[in-house]
């Protein structure tokens, strides 16, 4: 009978644990602000949302609880419009270094089409993961891939962007940037990487200056935006983060060699005005030439927390960026 009673606890953990693995391979087609084509990860304790028909992850948040992605209210539910640039919000795919643009496509501005102003390919791989897949990137010979991982438990969602080679030609460097837009913060935090060569731990992307950018700690910045102009820093970081209280979305893209990248390309930080407020957390891979059949990839993860009262003063939060990948 003992013996009986074991084999029934094992056999119910090993159901629980099924179960819970089921849950957590939860991937489901749902309509999402007027889009129909949207699909849904969910653990139970996060959901993340996929719209391929504008190229965006466009939620991120506990289950039932608020986005912490930035979505512009004026362009809900509309399809994106090749030539002509929707600032959806959410996160979404670019071809990095942007200065060079005008010369692959002929234009500083919107970014290439097929990055983000036409549909993507969808399909779900292994139940679990989310595939997107652009057409052919004009002026590149690339295309940009996209996987989206929860994990089976907790908070963690993976994102792989590859852009991958499939004409010869277009033979320089290239590099995947990913662009991830929230909501105006109450504060901004950066965790910088060992080894920078920047004196000031940054360096401007705009020609106006941010109100203030102090340390808080030899590896912890705290970039303080400004309302009336637009600004944008780069600097040498595995992680970024946002907080509007109680919530902190920390976003990691891990340096294997900092001499990969140039000075403050890898970790980007942009803040538009008042006029359309919200903030862009962007990471971008190394540089490559790429030949045919070759890809260029760039992993970066999100963590969300719900931070106490007690810990969300700056000194506290920095506590939470010191262990994100341990």
């Amino acid at each position: 009978m003992r013996r009986d009673g074991v084999r029934c606890v094992v056999l119910l953990l090993c159901m629980g644990a099924v179960c819970a693995f089921a849950w957590a391979q939860k991937v489901e087609r749902v309509s999402y602000r007027g889009w129909q084509d949207s699909y849904r990860l969910s653990n139970g304790t996060v959901e993340v949302i996929v719209v391929p028909s504008i190229a965006r992850i466009m939620h991120y948040g506990f289950a039932g609880e608020p986005n912490t992605l930035w979505v512009n209210p004026a362009t809900e539910g509309k399809p994106v419009k090749p030539g002509e640039w929707l600032n959806h919000g959410g996160d979404k795919a670019w071809v990095w270094p942007q200065d060079e643009w005008p010369q692959r496509i002929g234009r500083g501005w919107p970014p290439p089409s097929a990055t983000d102003q036409v549909p993507h390919q969808v399909e779900i791989v292994n139940g679990n993961v989310v595939r997107l897949s652009s057409p052919l990137v004009a002026g590149y010979g690339v295309r940009v891939v996209r996987e989206v991982r929860l994990e089976p438990s907790g908070t963690r969602v993976h994102i792989l962007t590859r852009l991958e080679k499939l004409r010869d030609g277009a033979d320089f460097p290239v590099a995947a940037w990913v662009v991830a837009q929230l909501p105006v913060p109450d504060l901004l935090l950066v965790r910088l990487y060992p080894g920078s060569t920047l004196s000031e731990g940054y360096k401007l992307f705009s020609l106006d200056a941010w109100k203030a950018v102090r340390r808080l700690a030899p590896d912890i910045l705290l970039p303080e935006r400004r309302s009336e102009v637009a600004v944008k820093l780069g600097c040498d970081a595995e992680v970024l983060a946002w907080f509007k209280s109680p919530y902190l979305v920390v976003h990691r893209s891990p340096i294997s060699d900092l001499a990969d990248f140039r000075p403050g390309d890898h970790a980007q930080i942009f803040s538009n005005s008042d006029a359309l407020p919200y903030i862009e957390l962007e990471f971008t891979s190394p540089l490559k030439v790429l030949r045919k059949g070759e890809s260029v990839s760039l992993e970066v993860t999100w963590e969300l927390h719900r931070v106490p009262p007690g810990k969300q003063s700056p000194e506290g939060l920095a506590v939470f960026l010191r262990d994100v990948g341990e």
